[in-house]
C-alpha cells in the first residue's frame, strides 16, 4: 500500500482554503449551485474547529500507518475537511464490507453516552419476549460488548446459514 501524506494533505489544507472562500459568500448565493445529494462544505474554524487539529489526526492516522482509504469530517452538517490516500480517490468505487457494524456500533456508542444502555449489558434484558424456552450459559452471559467486538462465541462461520435462510 502506497501512503502519499502530501497529496492527502495538500487536498484537505486546498479543500479547507476553497471553503473558507466559499463560507465567505453568502449560503442562498452558493448553496443553490448545490447537486441533489451532496453535502455542504464549510471551513473547519468557520464551525468551530481547528485545521491544524484535523491535519494532526491525518498525521497521526499516517504515522500509525492505519490504511485509511479516505476520510471525511463532518461538523454541524457541514463537511470541514475531506482527503483521499493514494492510490484512491474520490472517484474510485469501493465494496463496503461490514459498513452495517460501522452504523450499529455508533449508535450503541450514542446510546452509552446518553445513558440508555451499557456495553456490560446481558443482551437477552432486551429481548426477554424472544428468548428461548431453554437459555444456555453462553447466552445468559453475553453483553453488548460481546456483540460489537464479535467475540459471542461462534465455533464456525454462521454466514452460510444466513444466507442460504435469507437472513431469517
Amino acid at each position: 500500500m502506497s501512503y502519499n501524506r502530501r497529496e492527502f494533505l495538500q487536498q484537505i489544507g486546498l479543500g479547507a482554503l476553497q471553503l473558507g472562500v466559499i463560507s465567505a459568500i453568502p449560503g442562498s448565493v452558493w448553496a443553490s449551485s448545490l447537486s441533489y445529494g451532496q453535502l455542504p462544505r464549510s471551513s473547519p474554524e468557520a464551525q468551530g474547529m481547528s485545521a491544524k487539529g484535523i491535519l494532526d489526526f491525518a498525521n497521526a492516522v499516517e504515522a500509525d500507518r492505519l490504511n485509511l482509504h479516505s476520510l471525511m469530517i463532518l461538523r454541524q452538517g457541514k463537511v470541514v475537511a475531506e482527503g483521499w490516500w493514494a492510490p484512491y480517490a474520490p472517484d474510485l468505487k469501493h465494496t463496503l464490507y461490514s459498513l452495517s457494524k460501522s452504523f450499529t456500533s455508533t449508535a450503541i456508542g450514542l446510546a452509552v453516552a446518553e445513558g440508555k444502555l451499557r456495553v456490560d449489558d446481558k443482551v437477552i434484558s432486551f429481548f426477554p419476549e424472544d428468548k428461548p424456552a431453554t437459555v444456555s450459559a453462553n447466552l445468559a452471559a453475553m453483553r453488548i460488548r460481546d456483540l460489537l467486538s464479535m467475540s459471542t462465541g461462534h465455533d464456525k462461520d454462521t454466514t452460510g446459514k444466513l444466507r442460504e435462510s435469507g437472513g431469517r
